[in-house]
């Protein structure tokens, strides 16, 4: 089992949640978790960062998805009913204890989805000491894809626009945890995590 898995199947575990799915990963996105509270059955995405770098520095964001543009932000928003929970779990390395939870809405993680996500897909990024930057999916639009259309080369089109999604869209962007303090509700059990869900779920 990869560390990765211990700590989602901690946080299940810790919050009396199923997984989602037992079968083996693929590109179909799924969320983590489920439960049923009150005969219905929500959905959630689980995310979880160490407390402290290698390094004994303070780890102050957390990853969030390789491949991360706004159609896998519209999965989220369509897939996950339950909300995100997000673990802060102590020390560099899981040892099997977390500081803290927190749960969010996607209308929540929105605000940050959007500047970190959303925005650099669809009007790029800027460069940097080891990059020149790239073009966003509207700048392709405006200036190249007339061109591209223009050649009446259908089939190669689409593989430059494929070839364009894919290196606009964000490898793990990482959202900061002071967002997810700031925004989240701290949750400590499943009595928590069902009063959110009451709260800010059910409620809307």
């Amino acid at each position: 089992m990869s560390q990765d898995d211990s700590r989602e199947e901690a946080v299940i575990d810790h919050f009396g949640l199923e997984q989602y799915s037992c079968a083996n990963r693929s590109n179909k996105y799924e969320p983590d978790a489920k439960a049923t509270i009150n005969e219905k059955v929500y959905t959630f995405e689980l995310k979880s960062k160490p407390e402290l770098k290698p390094d004994g520095k303070r780890k102050t964001n957390v990853s969030t998805a390789r491949g991360f543009n706004p159609k896998k932000a519209k999965e989220w928003k369509k897939k996950v009913s339950g909300g995100f929970i997000f673990s802060e779990y102590e020390g560099a390395q899981f040892n099997g204890v977390f500081n803290a939870h927190y749960a969010l809405t996607y209308e929540q993680l929105h605000p940050i989805i959007k500047e970190k996500v959303i925005n650099p897909f669809n009007h790029g990024r800027p460069a940097t000491k080891k990059s020149v930057g790239y073009i966003g999916m509207k700048e392709y639009e405006r200036w190249f894809k007339p061109l591209a259309l223009a050649t009446g080369n259908h089939a190669l089109r689409l593989k430059l626009e494929h070839t364009l999604e894919a290196g606009a869209s964000l490898n793990d962007p990482k959202f900061p945890w002071k967002f997810i303090k700031e925004n989240g509700t701290l949750i400590k059990n499943r009595k928590d995590l069902e009063a959110f869900i009451e709260n800010h779920i059910q409620g809307d």
